[in-house]
Parts: structure tokens; C-alpha cells; sequence
């Protein structure tokens, strides 16, 4: 009896249940909270590689598109360096720091965006987690897409000390927009540009190492930054040579005094010695490459001129440096090469000339323009009613001067191999 009543006390006991339950499910609990502080921490690496991937991505994109000879190899370099920066050292403590140019994945793996891909990882400590996990790691992935158009689609040169030193005009009804780019002006004129006659300058962004000035119903108009008084802005094609582009190509001539009157003609590249001239209608189609004018002009007259992965230099001696004069209702199509010493530009006046030559574009000519027009030595007129249609051009001269109904219109400028003006326009995308 006594034996009876103590087991059917025993069974009924439930003092201590508690702590058995709690013994049993202790692990358990442990491991989350272990989990949770864990997962704390991990989020906190991954806010890190996020920043760190962020920072090296715009690195590696602004070091490629501002570098006069860009390289993926050191743009790699650099966003490594800037990754460390932030601790994340590749190939130390169970970091990698991957860099690729095009992108892996994404919207940008193919095509010519010049983008650089940052993927950071970072194997992860396992505390009281390890009971369940037996590994962990974080990732952050960015991407940074270098613009070539810059800050601006237009530089002009001629910085010669003196507040009379005038080096863009406009006027009598000319307009010049840019809503997407801009001027820079690197002269020191206190009317460096000068605005007259009704003239419209309509930029997004403005920059003046002296000032402007307007006059008789003139306006400029600046969406963006303004800055007077600037520094003088680097040419970025200022590393051109003819001499280094000619490399072991001979500059005897191909042609001498060449002139193409009235049907259809297709040209090849070479050296066209004083001059080379398209007149009366004719249609000329130019095959791919580098056309030197050594001497002379390079006249289009009422006529066509079509080439697409074409660069035309206009060079020449002491005695004689070529000009482009366009005129006569004529049209010139070009598309720059997207390769090469010379990519990323149309025409180029060899800076070797002097400073007193006039490239002309007059009389209802057309030009559409892919690429750069580069004459750093000489100046560039539109004038009764001539005017760029292209919405991707760069105009890179000495100085300047629009008259008569003259126009030059750019939106902005994406072509490969084009130099940004004033450093370039990059941004870290998000996919």
C-alpha cells in the first residue's frame, strides 16, 4: 500500500518539467541566438562590400574614361586599391575582389560601354551558427558606366592672355543648343564669348576661364553648372600626333590635286597631296580608314561626301596646311573609327599648323558628324545658314565663330572611343 501511494505520487508530479524541457531544447535556442547575432553581423559585412563594390566600380570607370591612353588592366588595379581602402583586400581573409570590363551579367556585357563590374565576397566567421551551417559568405556586386561625352561637347583652345582675347562669336540669329552638354571656353577675355545680334546660347553646362558678355537681344541660357572664371579646361586629344599616327606609312602622295565632278565615286585611304575636292553633285562614298590632306583644301561643293569608321587629317608643310571648306547646299556624313590611335575623331586639323587658318563651313552646308571634329590650331566657321545635324559630335578648335543663321546642335555624345571634355559623366548603374 505505502510502495502504491508513492508511485501514483511520483506520476503525478509535474515539478521540474520545465527544466527538463529547457535542457532539451537548449541547443536549440542557443543556436538561433547564435544565428541571430550571426546574421547581425553578416549584414553588416554585406552593408560594407556594398559601399566598398560601389566606390571601386566608379573608380575603375572614371580612371578609364579620363586616362589619355585607358586600360583595363589599370583600371582593374584601381579598383582593387580602392576596395582595400575600405578593407576589403583581395586574396586576404577570405575576400576575393573580381573586376570585370565588360560585365558578366547584366545590361552590359556586350556593346561599347566601356563598363567595369566590382564583385566583392567575403567568407563569413561562424559562431554558435556552426551548428547549423558549415560555411557562409556575403556578396556585393556594382557596376559603373563611364560617359564619353563629358561634361562638354565643345572646347575651344585660344587661351592668349588678355581680356580683348575674344575666341567664340555669335550672331544675326545663330543658335547653338546643348542640353545635355556644354562649353568650355579657355579664354581669358572678359568677352571671351560674345553674343550678339539675337544669338542663342542654349547649354547645359558653361564654363569660362574669362567671362561672356551679350548684346542686341542676345541670351545665353545654362541649365546646369555655371562656372565663370574657371580653370582652363585639358584638351583631351592634346597626346595627337600626326607623326605617331602615320607610323611606317609612307606620305608620298596616293593623289595629287585630286577633284571629283558630278556621279558617284568611292575613294580608299591614302595621302592626297594639295588638296582633294568634291564639286558639282557628285556622291563620294569613302571605304574605312585614314585620309590624309597634306596641303591644299578639303572642299566639298554641292555635293556629297558619306564614310563611316573614317578619319580625315588635314596637314602639310610650312608652306601650306589644309583647310576644310563646305559649302553649296553640300552634305558631309562621317562616322568616326571606334578603334585605333585616331578613335573617337572625324576630321583632325594637324595642331602643327598655324593659328591663322580658317576651316569653313558655309552657304546651306550640312554636316552630320559622328565623332570629333579636332582643330586646335585652327578656326571653325558656320556661317549663312550651315549647321551640324549629328547628335553626337565634339567641336575641338582654337576658336570659333558662328554667323549668319549658322547652328550646331548636340544632345550628348556616346560614341566609342571619343574623349570625354572635362572629365568624364560616370555613373554607377543599378541592375
Amino acid at each position: 500500500m505505502i510502495f502504491q501511494q508513492f508511485f501514483t505520487r511520483f506520476g503525478e508530479d509535474d515539478s521540474g518539467v520545465s527544466a527538463i524541457l529547457v535542457g532539451l531544447c537548449l541547443a536549440a535556442i542557443l543556436g538561433a541566438a547564435g544565428l541571430a547575432v550571426d546574421v547581425g553581423l553578416w549584414y553588416a559585412d554585406r552593408r560594407a562590400a556594398q559601399g566598398a563594390a560601389d566606390a571601386a566600380a566608379y573608380s575603375a570607370a572614371v580612371d578609364y574614361a579620363n586616362s589619355s591612353s585607358p586600360s583595363v588592366a589599370f583600371s582593374t588595379a584601381s579598383a582593387k586599391a580602392v576596395a582595400a581602402k575600405y578593407g576589403f583586400v583581395d586574396g586576404t581573409g577570405g575576400v576575393a575582389v573580381t573586376v570585370n570590363s565588360p560585365p558578366k551579367n547584366g545590361s552590359y556585357t556586350s556593346g561599347t560601354y566601356n563598363a567595369f563590374e566590382v564583385i566583392i565576397t567575403k567568407s563569413e566567421s561562424l559562431f554558435l551558427s556552426s551548428l547549423f551551417l558549415k560555411s557562409a559568405s556575403v556578396s556585393a556586386r556594382a557596376v559603373s558606366v563611364p560617359s564619353s561625352s563629358g561634361q562638354y561637347c565643345m572646347e575651344i583652345l585660344n587661351s592668349t592672355p588678355g581680356a580683348s582675347n575674344v575666341n567664340f562669336t555669335a550672331s544675326n540669329g545663330d543658335t547653338i543648343n546643348m542640353p545635355n552638354c556644354g562649353i568650355a571656353d579657355n579664354g581669358p577675355g572678359s568677352c571671351a564669348i560674345n553674343m550678339s545680334g539675337g544669338a542663342t546660347l542654349s547649354v547645359k553646362n558653361l564654363a569660362v576661364v574669362g567671362n561672356y558678355c551679350t548684346s542686341n537681344g542676345a541670351t545665353v541660357s545654362v541649365s546646369g553648372m555655371q562656372n565663370i572664371g574657371s580653370a582652363a579646361t585639358p584638351n583631351p586629344y592634346s597626346n595627337l600626333s600626326v607623326a605617331t599616327v602615320e607610323g611606317s606609312m609612307s606620305m608620298s602622295c596616293s593623289q595629287t590635286g585630286a577633284s571629283y565632278s558630278g556621279g558617284s565615286h568611292t575613294l580608299s585611304p591614302g595621302v592626297y597631296c594639295n588638296g582633294l575636292g568634291v564639286y558639282n553633285s557628285a556622291s563620294v562614298t569613302l571605304n574605312p580608314g585614314v585620309y590624309y590632306v597634306v596641303g591644299g583644301s578639303f572642299s566639298i561643293q554641292g555635293s556629297s561626301v558619306t564614310g563611316s569608321g573614317v578619319t580625315i587629317i588635314l596637314t602639310g608643310s610650312a608652306s601650306s596646311y589644309a583647310t576644310a571648306n563646305i559649302a553649296n547646299n553640300a552634305t558631309l556624313t562621317l562616322t568616326a573609327p571606334t578603334s585605333g590611335p585616331t578613335a573617337g575623331v572625324a576630321i583632325w586639323a594637324d595642331g602643327a599648323g598655324p593659328t591663322s587658318n580658317t576651316s569653313a563651313l558655309a552657304g546651306g552646308a550640312t554636316m552630320n558628324i559622328t565623332g570629333a571634329l579636332y582643330f586646335p590650331t585652327q578656326t571653325v566657321s558656320f556661317s549663312n545658314g550651315a549647321s551640324n545635324t549629328s547628335t553626337c559630335t565634339q567641336l575641338i578648335a582654337y576658336d570659333v565663330n558662328l554667323s549668319g543663321g549658322g547652328s550646331l546642335s548636340n544632345k550628348s555624345c556616346v560614341t566609342a572611343g571619343a574623349k570625354p571634355i572635362g572629365g568624364a559623366a560616370t555613373t554607377l548603374d543599378v541592375e
